[in-house]
């Protein structure tokens, strides 16, 4: 048998029009909880129910309210519909609030519905057909067009049966919400209850919740537990996306909590300030200047923002225009989510849109910005993911990408690996492949000029190298970048090939001449200060070539600016395994006199030769290491 998924079902249409009334004989339930919804009969905040089809098919129901002064509340529940039942009363038909509900739904994306005709009992069937042709009229050019009035008379029964019938072929045609990424769930509601604390609702639009998860609210970014789960009014131990969700929450007090916030995955999730949107305008709108003041829509979020045109000195009603729309308090918003603006003052609705990108902010003359705009209204990931990092200066963390184009981070990868203009690099890391050769270009041209200047050394030091390609980079995103240049890292430096460089004779000459001398003082060798006065080298040019030394290992370090020979070091070991062998374990008094050195000078050489693991100190004393 085929797995039935969560439907969520929402109520729409004029004040008084039956919704509430109609839930409720489909359900048996009364989605007005308020006591003043109960008092004054009409509907203020959103309501909740649910109920099972004979296929056994579980919905549940979004009843919104219908005056116009609740329009914002009923805005905060279409975000979590899968289909909408518009509903109209056949005395009254199509009113103000039946064409702006509508123009809601379809602003914010709900692609599937039904028209039900509440009421039908009032009327004779002259006037039916009359609200009929109203209706079809109203909802021309929608997802509802073309579709059959379904009449009921909700307090009798008459059409229920034909309703239900209905609602199965809808339930059958809803497409399943995607199970796996982050979880959002966009909080409607939030009470407490004793002995249990903060508990909140909403529709999971992604993602899934289990007991005991942490998740975090947004934009506030506080973490929180999974201490209770609810579909339905039954615990449960998961949610799935697209169900109706109540989630008992530990580590957050109810004054935290509030409709509008989302409970998201740890750093999926921001709330933004600015974002680009494709706007389009209503027909029955104003024109819509530069700079208009607007209530913004997202989800069950609302704020105040303005509206910054990208081209011209207005969008026409009817017509559609890219905007940044710049809010006055932040709200968790990403790419591809839907919002809705209603005018300052009066509020109403004056369009939607969908979001290109959230915390991003642009200036009109940015090249190419227009042709990137519709790229990205065109739905093509892989185009918006090739502008988003072809020409950016550093590589990019995929998973700032995800989050940036609302994907996820496999999503990122495949796409990057199927177009030539971009390359994966490790750790997470994606790049455009001509930045990438510019910048391995740049890096070996580097390498090259420092080796012709210090030709003694193994390499170019790799802190060096940073500083002139890549000074203000993570170090980690540094190297993933190095790792895909060629070059080759040996231990702190870096080079062009696996060879060890050639050094030129006069090189060799002096690398000599500097190891002759210090060998020559055996046990008591020149401190570097000195030496390279009497060879009178250069500074940088004498440290490459001590450096030189001690990587050949002809030189061991005895402390900061001095150093042993090898053939010193080999004699002086000699020296000390003969004593400790013959007499036992040895004073460094004595191992001074066996030396033949100071004591200064004696001190510095145990300690090398316990750190080569040929010695060590027992007290007072130096015995061997077996």
């Amino acid at each position: 048998m085929e797995k039935m998924h969560p439907v969520i079902i929402g109520t729409a249409g004029h004040i008084d029009h039956g919704k509430t009334t109609l839930v409720k004989a489909l359900t048996g339930q009364d989605a007005d909880r308020l006591p003043e919804e109960k008092s004054r009969g009409i509907t203020i905040d959103l309501g909740f129910a649910h109920m099972t089809l004979p296929s056994g098919q579980r919905l549940a129901f979004i009843d919104v309210p219908g005056h116009e002064r609740f329009v914002r509340n009923m805005v905060a529940g279409v975000h979590g519909m899968d289909a909408v039942l518009l509903v109209v009363a056949a005395d009254e038909g199509v009113m103000p609030q039946t064409s702006e509900h509508l123009a809601i739904l379809r602003l914010l994306g709900v692609e599937r519905g039904l028209t039900v005709m509440t009421k039908s009992d009032l009327v004779d069937s002259e006037m039916l057909e009359v609200v009929n042709a109203l209706v079809d009229e109203a909802v021309a050019g929608t997802f509802l067009e073309g579709q059959s009035v379904v009449a009921v008379d909700a307090v009798s029964g008459h059409g229920l049966r034909e309703l239900t019938d209905r609602l199965e072929e809808l339930a059958r045609h809803v497409r399943p919400r995607p199970q796996g990424g982050p979880v959002r769930l966009p909080i409607d509601r939030v009470f407490t209850v004793k002995g249990f604390g903060t508990v909140v609702t909403g529709t999971l639009v992604s993602g899934s919740i289990r007991l005991e998860d942490s998740l975090e609210v947004v934009p506030s970014h506080q973490s929180v537990r999974v201490r209770g789960l609810q579909v339905h009014n039954q615990s449960v131990d998961h949610a799935s996306s697209g169900q109706r969700v109540a989630v008992n929450l530990a580590g957050v007090d109810r004054v935290d909590v509030k409709r509008g916030t989302v409970l998201a995955s740890p750093g999926t999730l921001a709330g933004i300030d600015v974002a680009e949107v494709d706007l389009e305008i209503l027909p029955q709108a104003n024109t819509v200047a530069d700079k208009t003041r607007v209530h913004v829509h997202a989800g069950t979020a609302e704020a105040l923002g303005r509206i910054y045109l990208f081209e011209g000195t207005g969008i026409e009603p009817g017509t559609r225009g890219f905007a940044e729309i710049r809010l006055e308090s932040p709200i968790p918003l990403e790419r591809r989510d839907r919002i809705l603006i209603r005018s300052y003052s009066p509020v109403v609705t004056i369009g939607g849109g969908i979001v290109l990108e959230a915390g991003v902010h642009h200036r009109k003359k940015e090249p190419e910005l227009l042709q990137r705009f519709r790229r990205l209204a065109s739905g093509d990931d892989e185009a918006a993911l090739t502008d988003l990092v072809r020409d950016q200066r550093q590589p990019v963390e995929a998973a700032q990408a995800a989050r940036q184009l609302n994907l996820g981070i496999d999503e990122i990868h495949s796409l990057a690996e199927s177009t030539s203009e971009l390359v994966t690099l490790g750790d997470g890391l994606v790049w455009g492949r001509a930045r990438l050769e510019s910048w391995i270009a740049e890096v070996r041209e580097r390498i090259a000029a420092y080796m012709m200047r210090r030709p003694i050394k193994l390499g170019m030091p790799i802190d060096a190298l940073k500083a002139e390609v890549a000074s203000k980079w993570p170090l980690r995103v540094f190297r993933a970048a190095l790792d895909a240049s060629g070059v080759v890292l040996d231990r702190e430096w870096v080079r062009l090939t696996g060879d060890l460089p050639e050094i030129g004779a006069d090189d060799r000459a002096h690398v000599d001449a500097v190891y002759r001398t210090i060998c020559d003082g055996g046990l008591k060798p020149p401190r570097f200060d000195e030496l390279r006065a009497h060879l009178g080298l250069v500074p940088d040019r004498f440290d490459d070539i001590i450096e030189r030394l001690y990587l050949e290992r002809r030189l061991l370090r005895l402390e900061d600016g001095l150093a042993l020979s090898r053939e010193a070091f080999d004699g002086g070991r000699t020296t000390v395994e003969e004593a400790i062998s013959r007499d036992g374990p040895k004073s460094t008094a004595e191992l001074r006199e066996a030396l033949g050195i100071n004591r200064r000078m004696t001190v510095l050489f145990l300690e090398l030769l316990d750190r080569e693991r040929v010695t060590r100190r027992v007290g007072d004393s130096r015995e061997l290491v077996s």
